[in-house]
């Protein structure tokens, strides 16, 4: 109960909040000023609290995941979560965590959209704003998490590429690249392997008895070995060691290469192809596709989480398809008794 009383020429105000009495002064002769200051008082209270607990706000959170969950992830990841929190930032950063509904996720959204942004982009902004709700809600600091709560079934995904570089337009990147340079063309398209992991590989991860390098840091973080074909043999075996460095692919005075996509810019300009560094590994991955149609090797070379990510490539996969067909036509033929070149000499019969 809620109510303003008078001691003296003083009005108080007193109310019940989660079974705890609250009385105030009011400081004031006048009961008007003192019911709108219980008045306020409630909405505080309604405002800061959520059944007990204080309510948190985006920046509150945002403060605390920047503190101890972004480090943790990679700098590339990073990079990424800093560019989508400042998207979000107009639209939530004055809010309380409980008031980001599924309405306001679906304004930001529509919002983007407008003004020219890729559905894939804004997934991509909400995505990272999901993990900082998982993880709002593991400090308590918020329920549920809204971004799941919200379909995003009209933000449709960019549909994948289905023409990668071929064998010729790769050699073409060779030629046109230094001889350092080629050889990471060389590898990235031999092995599927992503940029970064090719040029932090050093030679401690290289087994040439084995033919097989072994990745501790990958995008997924799970270590996997990737073995070396033939043409991947050539390339490290060619690769000169440096004397002190231990990268297996090094510039300058034995240096990593902290990115090679900018320089592969220029090679790729160079050589007349329109293709980006990453689409070196679709390139082998179509190339394994087709010469294998092995979907469960092929996942696991290239690392992916699940055989959905691997399965984009399985419309390459034809040659069982090409097999079973001569395997039909084979019987077919066999059991209708009627050969190919028949065909020709005995036109159909008109329909009456």
């Amino acid at each position: 109960m809620a109510t303003v009383y008078r001691r003296s020429s003083t009005w108080w105000v007193r109310f019940v909040w989660r079974g705890v009495e609250v009385r105030r002064s009011a400081r004031t002769s006048s009961k008007v000023i003192a019911q709108r200051m219980l008045a306020r008082l409630l909405e505080e209270h309604r405002r800061h609290d959520r059944e007990g607990r204080p309510r948190r706000t985006y920046r509150e959170a945002l403060d605390r995941f920047c503190a101890e969950y972004l480090p943790t992830l990679k700098e590339a990841t990073q990079r990424r979560y800093r560019t989508s929190f400042r998207q979000l930032a107009p639209a939530f950063g004055g809010l309380h965590l409980d008031e980001i509904t599924r309405a306001r996720l679906a304004d930001y959204a529509a919002a983007r959209i407008r003004v020219g942004v890729k559905a894939a982009t804004v997934r991509r902004d909400l995505a990272t704003f999901s993990c900082l709700c998982s993880c709002a809600v593991e400090w308590d600091f918020i329920d549920t998490n809204p971004v799941r709560q919200f379909g995003k079934r009209h933000l449709k995904e960019s549909r994948p590429r289905t023409t990668y570089p071929t064998v010729e337009e790769v050699e073409q990147l060779v030629a046109h690249a230094s001889l350092a340079a080629g050889r990471i063309i060389g590898m990235l398209a031999q092995t599927g392997m992503r940029m970064d992991e090719v040029c932090s590989l050093e030679w401690s991860q290289v087994s040439i008895p084995r033919r097989e390098v072994r990745l501790n840091k990958t995008k997924t973080s799970s270590p996997r070995v990737v073995p070396l074909s033939d043409d991947a043999m050539g390339t490290i075996l060619g690769t000169p060691r440096h004397p002190t460095s231990l990268y297996v692919f090094w510039r300058g005075d034995g240096e990593r290469y902290t990115s090679f996509s900018g320089a592969f810019r220029k090679i790729a300009a160079r050589a007349g192809v329109k293709f980006r560094c990453h689409d070196l590994r679709h390139h082998f991955a179509s190339e394994f596709a087709q010469q294998t149609g092995d979907v469960a090797a092929l996942q696991a070379i290239l690392g992916h989480k699940t055989i959905a990510m691997t399965m984009r490539y399985s419309h390459l996969m034809t040659k069982h398809l090409h097999d079973a067909m001569r395997r039909f036509g084979s019987k077919a033929g066999t059991n209708a008794g009627t050969s190919v070149e028949d065909v020709g000499t005995h036109p159909p019969t008109a329909s009456k």
